[in-house]
């Protein structure tokens, strides 16, 4: 029996497992790996790949970056289209540091114009990393027929997600990977008081990997999970074998949070999330670090380079355990968290039994 909920069927889904962007780096979109999870079911991600970031301070050439990752977001939308027909998610993030962000959300409702099928399959946009009013455009997306979700760490900016219109908030607690919030606020903690405060549904980030990780998430108030270090570990993702040998074999005391593009970011523990760390208690300018961390993360996510590469990771990854197809994790979860609801629920005696 699949687990639904409001927000499930709103979407039009049949679990409430949905991939996070998992973007930022190189060229990757993850249009396979999307259309995997959405035909298992649950909600598949387009990625917002990266600008090039090894060049940041490249002013010159900025336009024809742009003009270069608006094309890849494309491609990676017609992909996944052209590998399922059910509904599918794209993720943009919205910082100011982000040049590209305004190219790329008209890109996505080009594409929408463009093709009925994409239309009727691009349900829901992601933003995160800035403002939920990204740039002015809510009304344009809400005009689309999209909904629209947005990641935030704490229950102020689910406040002002909400007061901006959004159809749901992502509560990312601190334990997940990639970007994080600047205060840290865990997931167990930041989930309950996210749905307590709002009255639009609530997804749950960070730690979310398993069944009983999910089934707790829900029972926080949640009406889904947000998953990306699960999915990392896919067969069908694009970053590259080594990581995700890498991350199978991490604890969950081996990763850190260490200084990022627009704000701390969680990554596996290595040489190279040392050196990025180092960087900044020395102060190093924020143009040297940029170039050095886009740098590690082609390096890691590209060509597996397990020393001198950034690897993106949670502290889930303690709890991933092996590389499946996208299918399988999340036949999974569902069934984990079906039973771990079922254990639960057995802990319930009638009033009149109880002592």
């Amino acid at each position: 029996m699949a687990l639904q909920t409001p927000l499930t069927e709103r979407i039009g889904i049949e679990h409430p497992v949905m991939c996070a962007g998992m973007g930022g780096i190189g060229p990757i979109t993850l249009g396979r790996l999307a259309a995997a999870i959405s035909n298992a079911g649950g909600l598949g991600t387009i990625a917002h790949p990266a600008l090039l970031l090894e060049d940041p301070g490249r002013t010159d050439v900025l336009e024809e970056q742009i003009e270069q990752t608006v094309e890849q977001v494309r491609a990676g939308i017609r992909t996944a289209v052209s590998l399922t027909g059910k509904p599918l998610a794209v993720n943009v993030r919205v910082a100011k540091e982000q040049p590209d962000a305004p190219a790329v959300l008209r890109a996505i409702l080009d594409e929408r114009e463009r093709d009925a099928q994409v239309a009727r399959q691009l349900r829901v946009l992601t933003t995160s990393g800035g403002h939920p009013s990204m740039f002015g455009l809510n009304q344009e997306f809400r005009d689309a027929g999209m909904l629209h979700f947005h990641a935030v760490s704490n229950v102020k900016q689910a406040l002002t997600a909400q007061a901006e219109g959004m159809d749901a908030v992502v509560a990312t607690g601190f334990e997940a990977a990639g970007h994080v919030g600047h205060e840290g606020v865990h997931t167990f903690v930041l989930v309950a008081a996210v749905a307590e405060a709002v009255n639009i549904p609530v997804l749950a980030a960070g730690g979310v990997v398993d069944g009983c990780s999910l089934a707790a998430a829900l029972v926080l108030g949640a009406q889904a999970g947000y998953l990306g270090t699960r999915f990392l570990a896919a067969e069908e993702c694009e970053y590259h074998d080594n990581m995700k040998a890498f991350l199978v074999a991490a604890k969950e005391t081996e990763t850190e949070v260490i200084p990022s593009f627009f704000g701390p970011a969680r990554f596996l523990t290595n040489p190279a999330s040392r050196h990025i760390r180092e960087l900044g208690d020395a102060d190093a300018p924020a143009l040297e670090r940029m170039q050095v961390e886009g740098d590690g993360l082609r390096k890691g996510a590209l060509e597996g380079d397990m020393e001198r590469g950034l690897m993106i990771g949670g502290q889930g990854a303690g709890r991933v355990r092996e590389v499946l197809q996208a299918a399988e994790i999340v036949r999974r979860i569902v069934a984990e968290a079906e039973e771990a609801l079922d254990r639960v629920s057995g802990f319930r005696t009638p009033a009149a039994t109880r002592a």
